[in-house]
């Protein structure tokens, strides 16, 4: 049997182990194939799947690793291990490893505007605000109409404290895509929301609202904001618009509610947001649960106990 003959039995035999999800038997195959034909990215590519999806994480990671080495050589970065391993890095929280391969790419790459996209990111996560910043002030000159580019910049200034800066660019980039204005306020709104900027959160959104004011979820936003703030009413009073907005989306708005007001400790507002959820949706028993532990952080286990026993009637 010749060597190309031999190699396609194994990878045929090897991919039907994958099929099975017999990933061991896969991986010996796999690595055969390797070692009869170590410049065939296709095998090397495929063992670090085979390892991937058999749990083992870390050998995967080598197999990316040593393929990226090998895309950073070329004039065209396709950048298939690249993406695998900016993935994997984000998922396990290894952000000292997802810098490196991105300083890295755009060492290779300096004008590849994805590349320089991944490094901003991955400087954000990794809690280099100001590093972030200066490469998405380069991106925002490189593409000076790109709406989506000024919002990671906001993003960015954010994160290293710079808030009239971070707005500003929220701005331009309302300037640049009008269409999406209300999108980029409640974008804006939710990174502050990270950082506990609780009413620049709240400014975001009645901004947002004056471009979409007929959207619930955004009404739901705003109120979660107010609860935080200690505006229990005027809270109230924006569910209810979300709920005259969409009578049918009214259990679901209400249980939010409640969760919110739970989470901040008011629970005996939260009793009574979920009894207007268990209301608008009489057989969903989650309601009934959400209602029974507010009573029992009030100390009412009579009434808790009863709300525990409707939901496990309804289960």
């Amino acid at each position: 049997m010749t060597e190309e003959r031999k190699a396609d039995y194994f990878r045929y035999l090897a991919d039907g182990f994958i099929k099975g999800k017999r990933y061991d038997d896969a991986i010996l195959l796999y690595q055969k194939l390797v070692e009869m034909h170590p410049g065939e990215d296709s095998f090397l590519l495929s063992l670090a799947w085979a390892y991937h999806d058999g749990g083992r994480l870390d050998e995967a990671v080598r197999c990316f690793e040593r393929l990226f080495s090998v895309e950073l050589e070329r004039k065209i970065f396709t950048g298939f291990a690249f993406d695998e391993l900016v993935r994997i890095f984000k998922e396990t929280g290894n952000y000292e490893r997802l810098l490196d391969i991105c300083e890295r790419a755009v060492a290779a790459h300096p004008d590849d505007v994805a590349l320089l996209n991944d490094l901003g990111d991955a400087y954000l996560k990794g809690g280099k605000a100001g590093e972030s910043v200066k490469v998405f002030k380069r991106l925002v000159e490189m593409e000076p109409d790109a709406s989506a580019t000024y919002c990671r910049l906001g993003n960015a200034l954010v994160q290293a404290g710079d808030i009239d800066g971070a707005e500003a660019a929220y701005i331009r980039a309302v300037e640049i895509d009008p269409s999406e204005a209300a999108a980029f306020y409640n974008r804006l709104a939710d990174v502050y929301r990270t950082v506990g900027y609780d009413e620049r959160a709240e400014r975001a959104l009645r901004k947002c609202l004056e471009y979409r004011f007929d959207d619930p979820m955004y009404y739901c936003g705003l109120g979660d904001v107010l609860v935080k703030l200690g505006k229990i009413k005027e809270a109230h009073s924006i569910y209810e618009k979300a709920v005259n907005l969409h009578w049918t989306g009214a259990a679901a708005y209400y249980n939010r509610f409640g969760n919110t007001l739970a989470r901040g400790n008011h629970h005996i507002e939260a009793v009574e947001a979920f009894k207007k959820a268990a209301a608008a949706d009489p057989h969903n028993p989650f309601h009934y649960v959400h209602l029974g532990d507010s009573y029992a952080a009030l100390g009412l286990t009579d009434d808790a106990e009863r709300a525990y026993r409707q939901a496990e009637s309804l289960k």
